[in-house]
């Protein structure tokens, strides 16, 4: 029953979405300046989360590492902003920006001195921020597909997990993820990679590299949630924070949304590198 304890944390959690929602929706309406700082507000929110509570520094330490980091993943996004403003080109990426984007993963990297996971973890968290940003400048639709592809692969592992059960998908580093749900998300994508392309010119090859692009973008989504259900794991917390009811911390809620991003938008990055060659 959709009222037993298997879903006793349904209600917050879809309520939690539905604000999430209006203020993502809002910044995506309004876009440019005012999503730039949106995600920058974003951004240093997970960044405090990965600095005090997975890290677990010390308070001071965390709050100058979030503000340089955060300030500097700000610029790259206003940055990029002016560039897709001068050019109204497509796939457009600032030079400088991406360098302000590399100096600011440095400065994430740096103090943390743990293991690869960890280290890699903090430096996808400005590296998907800005990569969002640029799709939505970019290539729009694109950020809506991976979008629709995190949510589904999010919504089906959660009630496909929990309704079907069965094996593990990774006890080691996830115990709540079973391959039920992780194959679920798998199929989600794959649907809406087929439901997109019925309509292009050659839609046999289309669906084709979009279910491969989809799934691929799906399981690099379920990937960061389970890199961040064992960073908590090792820091022993259950949530990285309070701040989402239903949900716990900014990170617990886009985690998917880091990897998924990260691919995605390297992937039209490269695409778009490759066109101006």
């Amino acid at each position: 029953m959709a009222g037993g304890p298997k879903f006793a944390d349904l209600v917050p959690r879809v309520l939690s979405a539905f604000v999430l929602l209006g203020v993502a929706g809002a910044g995506l309406w309004f876009g440019g300046l005012v999503l730039a700082l949106l995600l920058a507000v974003f951004g240093a929110v997970m960044l405090w989360e990965y600095f005090r509570l997975i890290i677990r520094l010390t308070k001071p330490f965390a709050r100058i590492a979030t503000i340089l980091s955060s300030a500097l993943l700000a610029l790259a996004l206003i940055l990029e902003h002016r560039l897709v403003q001068e050019t109204d080109g497509v796939l457009a990426v600032s030079p400088v920006a991406m360098g302000v984007l590399g100096v600011t993963m440095v400065v994430v990297m740096i103090p943390v001195r743990k293991s690869r996971l960890e280290t890699l973890f903090g430096a996808m968290i400005p590296l998907a921020t800005f990569l969002f940003f640029f799709l939505h400048q970019s290539v729009p639709l694109a950020m809506w597909l991976v979008v629709a592809v995190v949510i589904s692969t999010d919504v089906a592992g959660y009630f496909f997990g929990k309704l079907i059960g069965g094996p593990k998908f990774w006890p080691s580093l996830s115990p709540n993820k079973t391959w039920a749900g992780t194959v679920s998300g798998w199929v989600m994508a794959a649907i809406i990679a087929i439901a997109v392309s019925l309509r292009a010119s050659d839609p046999v090859s289309t669906t084709i590299v979009g279910v491969i692009f989809l799934v691929f973008v799906a399981f690099a989504a379920q990937l960061a949630d389970i890199a961040e259900s064992a960073l908590k794991r090792r820091a022993g917390v259950k949530d990285s924070s309070k701040i989402i009811p239903g949900h716990g911390g900014a990170l617990d809620r886009f985690d998917g949304m880091l990897g998924a991003f990260t691919v995605a938008g390297l992937v039209f990055v490269l695409a778009g590198f490759t066109v101006s060659l």
